[in-house]
């Protein structure tokens, strides 16, 4: 397994605290190799548009944010690596990184490793995951144009992705398992005043049917 020469930081993630981490290290003249086994942005890649990062009057698109941070972060030194780390070796004075391709030390490492969406535990949601159940809104969505389109839950991604989706379904009905939404109160705003959202509260999805052609019926 190939080795590199010592990096002086290595940090595994490249989505927004990842990179932030890199130009921060990077002006403190340590420029660091990110390591992400996806692309960088992580899951702010699977939101439309955001409002609510500092520095921007209006709304802007994830990727378009997320490129401005890899090009600043790479402006302050930082190498972007795309491979999976599967195991790290803390050391006295040097860690050791290690993926599929290759060994990586340094004298400090930094875990950015993000989140991940939790997978709805109903019946049958795991066997169509991929086939009518997804967990990405901006990624799946132009698939189900003119289609009925069901949003389980009530915080921010949730209603945000509700929105998001009325730009191509016939219509969104989003399912609660409480009496009322846990989104910010401009984020329901938005939500009620869409005519395409149709809303069920106090219920819960224990059962998803359907077959090789998709979904069928919520339960």
């Amino acid at each position: 397994m190939p080795e590199e020469k010592p990096h002086d930081v290595i940090i595994i993630g490249a989505g927004p605290a990842g990179l932030t981490a890199a130009i921060y290290t990077g002006r403190a003249l340590l420029p660091a190799l990110v390591i992400e086994k996806a692309v960088p942005g992580g899951q702010l890649n699977e939101t439309d548009l955001i409002e609510n990062w500092p520095g921007f009057e209006e709304a802007v698109a994830a990727p378009e944010l997320m490129e401005k941070l890899r090009r600043q972060a790479a402006r302050f030194g930082a190498t972007i690596l795309q491979d999976e780390v599967v195991r790290i070796e803390p050391g006295e004075g040097t860690h050791r990184v290690v993926t599929p391709h290759g060994l990586h030390t340094a004298r400090t490492a930094i875990l950015a490793p993000g989140s991940r969406p939790r997978e709805l535990p109903a019946k049958g949601a795991a066997r169509l995951k991929g086939r009518g159940v997804s967990y990405c809104a901006t990624c799946d969505g132009p698939f189900y144009k003119e289609q009925d389109i069901a949003v389980v839950g009530g915080g921010n991604t949730a209603i945000q992705e509700a929105i998001h989706l009325t730009k191509f379904a016939r219509k969104v009905t989003v399912i609660h398992r409480r009496k009322e939404l846990r989104a910010t109160r401009i984020v329901q705003d938005k939500a009620f005043a869409n005519d395409k959202i149709d809303f069920i509260f106090d219920a819960e999805v224990t059962e998803i049917k359907g077959g090789e052609n998709g979904v069928e019926q919520l339960i």
